[in-house]
C-alpha cells in the first residue's frame, strides 16, 4: 500500500508531521478501527508495544487516556480531548504525553482524515502538529509508521 510522510517547520518553530497511507478497506472500516476503543487497543503502537485504554469518552469535548506499554513493561501514557468527530470522514484530538521526557506536558494536535478511494480502498491522512522540534517529529513519524503497519495487520486479520 502506498505511504508518504513529510515534516515541516512553522514560523513559531513548532513542527508538523504529515503522513498518508492507503489501506485495503472501506473508509468506514478504517474510521471504526480508530474510534472503537476495543479495536484501537488491538493495533495502536509499533509492534513492540501493547496498548491499554484507561478513559474513552468518545464525543466532541470528551476526554481519553491511552497507555502504551513497552516489552519491558514501561508505561507511556498520553491523554487528550476529542475535538472533531465526523464519521467516517474526520477525527481530531489533542495529544499530550504524560511520561517523563522532552514531550511531557506538551500539547500537540492530531488531525485524521479518512478518504474513500473506492468501495474497498481508503486513504488515511494524519497531521500531527505543534511538536516542539524536528527530533520529536522524527520519533513520532517512526511511531506512527509502526502503528500503521500494525493497523494494516489488524485490518487484514
Amino acid at each position: 500500500m502506498s505511504s508518504t510522510a513529510e515534516t515541516t517547520q512553522a514560523a513559531d518553530n513548532t513542527h508538523t508531521l504529515t503522513m498518508s497511507r492507503t489501506f485495503p478497506v472501506p473508509a468506514q472500516r478504517l474510521y471504526d478501527a480508530w474510534t472503537d476503543p476495543e479495536q484501537t487497543c488491538r493495533w495502536m503502537g509499533p509492534r513492540t508495544v501493547d496498548c491499554r485504554i484507561d478513559a474513552w469518552d468518545f464525543r466532541e469535548g470528551g476526554k481519553y487516556e491511552i497507555v502504551m506499554i513497552s516489552d519491558e513493561g514501561n508505561e507511556f501514557p498520553a491523554h487528550g480531548v476529542f475535538d472533531t468527530i465526523d464519521p467516517p470522514n474526520r477525527l481530531s484530538m489533542s495529544w499530550e504525553w504524560q511520561h517523563e521526557d522532552m514531550m511531557q506536558g506538551v500539547e500537540t494536535f492530531l488531525e485524521l482524515r479518512f478518504e474513500s478511494l473506492d468501495d474497498n480502498t481508503s486513504e488515511l491522512h494524519l497531521v500531527h502538529s505543534r511538536m516542539p522540534g524536528g527530533e520529536q517529529a522524527g520519533r513520532h513519524q517512526s511511531g506512527w509508521d509502526g502503528a500503521f503497519d500494525c493497523l494494516l495487520d489488524f485490518l487484514n486479520a
